[in-house]
């Protein structure tokens, strides 16, 4: 029976994405009784043996159910999946991360004179990364976008763990044109808008660098400078207290993370830190059930397949800085699932 459910695995996130697409969720959900199988099928335009294998399988995971023959009613699950996030989330892990989920072996299978091959490449049969893929498929990169800022919102964040006004803040920025905080690949903004909403009478400039096609869809924070950035060529803003990079590293192999990081270097005073708010991992594991752990070894494996990346233990982090030319200065942790916040300063 174990065999049979590996094996099959993948299907609940296909068949769910199938419901999705194909009106299923929608069809059932707002339905005040029971639907008809005929009126499934109008709805959804599936053929008839396709749409009874599709429902079927549905329903031996909850997703629905079947009261009597051939008509079909919701339960919690069919109406948890047409709420936004989760709509989202199964665009997401369907659309832009299954196909590569299915290339890994392949990647980890080819010989060494094909060099180092990524998963999310082969899956999509593209010959680029997968931020640029998303910028020619609007319905995925929307859906990654939304998905991505919702499962954070009801989440500690960075400033619960750091006390920007008292640490940060202080002596170091003694005038408005003191850079105070650059978010460093910051997509639309969000976190500076996080920063300026708890500190609205931050003294310093806040600068938000990304490519140009990135800024152009960022938020309108006041005060927000946006720059056009490459992280892996020098930093142009001098002195900033705060050098800011969430979720960069998680996405990138560790000669590369050296990279960005010694790129900031040339640019920072003896005031300066780097804030990386990335997962730290603790070097001592937990037990197999315990909460939190399938999760973040999935999500491990999806950077692998994504970016050739991974998430990293606190040893390895206090491997990898130093190569950078920098001193960890303090890890601190605000969740339950390690996001952190490591603070470093140059050697």
């Amino acid at each position: 029976m174990w065999l049979l459910s590996a094996c099959i695995y993948p299907l609940p996130l296909i068949t769910t994405r199938i419901a999705q697409q194909h009106n299923i969720f929608a069809t059932i959900a707002g339905s005040q009784g029971p639907v008809s199988f005929g009126a499934l099928k109008e709805a959804t335009g599936l053929q008839p043996a396709v749409l009874e294998s599709v429902v079927d399988y549905l329903g031996t995971q909850g997703m629905l159910s079947e009261p009597a023959r051939g008509q079909y009613a919701a339960t919690g699950l069919t109406q948890l999946m047409t709420a936004p996030l989760f709509q989202d989330a199964i665009t997401h892990f369907h659309d832009n991360c299954l196909p590569g989920f299915a290339a890994l072996n392949t990647a980890l299978s080819a010989p060494p004179s094909a060099g180092k091959l990524n998963a999310f490449k082969i899956g999509q049969h593209s010959a680029v990364d997968f931020y640029t893929w998303l910028e020619t498929h609007p319905v995925q990169q929307g859906a990654f976008h939304r998905f991505m800022e919702a499962q954070f919102a009801s989440l500690p964040t960075w400033l619960d763990a750091v006390d920007f006004a008292a640490e940060m803040a202080g002596g170091a920025l003694t005038s408005p044109e003191h850079v105070a905080f650059v978010d460093v690949g910051g997509g639309n903004g969000q976190q500076i808008a996080a920063l300026k909403k708890k500190l609205p009478e931050l003294q310093g400039r806040v600068v938000l660098q990304d490519r140009p096609e990135v800024l152009e869809k960022a938020l309108e924070v006041d005060g927000m400078e946006k720059m056009v950035y490459d992280y892996l060529t020098e930093q142009p803003v001098k002195d900033a207290r705060v050098y800011y990079f969430r979720q960069i590293m998680h996405n990138n192999d560790d000669d590369t993370c050296v990279r960005i990081l010694r790129s900031q270097l040339p640019a920072m005073s003896a005031d300066s830190v780097i804030i990386i708010d990335d997962k730290c991992l603790s070097d001592d594991k937990p037990p197999q059930d315990a909460p939190g752990v399938e999760y973040t070894a999935g999500l491990s494996i999806a950077m692998e397949v994504m970016f050739n990346a991974q998430e990293r233990r606190e040893a390895h982090w206090r491997e990898l800085l130093p190569k950078a030319g920098l001193v960890i200065k303090d890890i601190r942790k605000f969740t339950k699932f390690e996001d952190s916040v490591i603070i470093a300063a140059k050697q």
